[in-house]
């Protein structure tokens, strides 16, 4: 599929209600701009098939903490899923095709397994963004057991989740309850481009991060981060009406921005270089 038909995918995904939107779907579409020709419903009946091995194995399960057991074993035991420390600024890492692929990922592409087989199997699995790190929790009525998929599945008590944010965020951070609070798929596909973009970025792929960036848009059309990126990227690729258009927008909702001096610098080049055109 070209570049739109995978936006219009992405779009009509995100136009559902959160309960009805197929993390797993949307991950594979947000992997169309790389991956024209990808098969959505290939990699989708392949976790279908994954759902239905796991749910043999815990057909007797006593509680969370076995079911917790048998998707450990099954996805980082059996199957070899791991975090792909060595490797982690590989785009790769975000496509979830890849990942399912090659059995490696980032924290949030892992967690984005984990979550697509809880839907399937109707688990009380929820994504929990730590800053810095992604995660998955098991709550229900009687537990909230936080675990890593990046790590093999281990289960972080407080102490736990409070070490993964100061390993990636800021080595003196104190425990916030609200790191623990469920996200849904929309935060999620965020995360994921967010992720992505920077990945993008600094590799200087700018026509691959200017895609990402329209899509994080979609999310939230009145971001002003992304209009102003969206712009730059646009200025950068030689889009100089459309990077005149985006930088005007963000400096109108944000002249008081601190960056807003910069931008306008910006701005300015932009329009010189359209009326070059004219």
């Amino acid at each position: 599929m070209t570049h739109d038909e995978w936006r219009s995918e992405f779009e009509r995904v995100i136009a559902l209600p959160e309960a009805e939107i197929d993390l797993a779907e949307g991950a594979l579409i947000v992997a169309g701009d790389e991956y024209p020709d990808l098969a959505v419903e290939y990699y989708l009946a392949r976790v279908d098939e994954m759902a239905g091995v796991l749910q043999r194995r815990i057909t007797e399960a006593r509680d969370a903490h076995e079911v917790i057991g048998a998707l450990n074993t099954y996805l980082f035991d059996e199957l070899g899923f791991y975090g792909n420390v060595n490797d982690y600024y590989d785009p790769r890492n975000s496509y979830l095709n890849e990942v399912l692929d090659r059995r490696t990922g980032l924290p949030i592409t892992l967690c984005v397994v984990v979550l697509a087989l809880a839907r399937r199997l109707g688990l009380p699995i929820f994504g929990v963004g730590l800053p810095g790190h992604f995660v998955v929790k098991w709550q229900d009525t009687e537990n909230e057991i936080v675990f890593d998929p990046f790590n093999g599945g281990e289960i972080l008590d407080r102490n736990g989740v409070r070490a993964r944010v100061r390993e990636t965020v800021h080595p003196l951070a104190p425990f916030q309850a609200s790191w623990l609070d469920a996200v849904g798929p929309k935060y999620i596909l965020g995360r994921m481009l967010q992720n992505l973009k920077a990945v993008l970025v600094r590799a200087e792929e700018l026509e691959r991060a200017r895609f990402v960036v329209d899509k994080l848009l979609l999310l939230n059309p009145r971001a002003g981060e992304e209009i102003r990126d969206l712009g730059l990227l646009s200025l950068k690729l030689g889009a100089h009406r459309q990077a005149a258009v985006l930088l005007e927008q963000y400096l109108l909702a944000h002249g008081d921005a601190a960056d807003a001096p910069l931008m306008r610098v910006y701005l300015k080049r932009a329009l010189e270089q359209v009326e070059r055109l004219n």
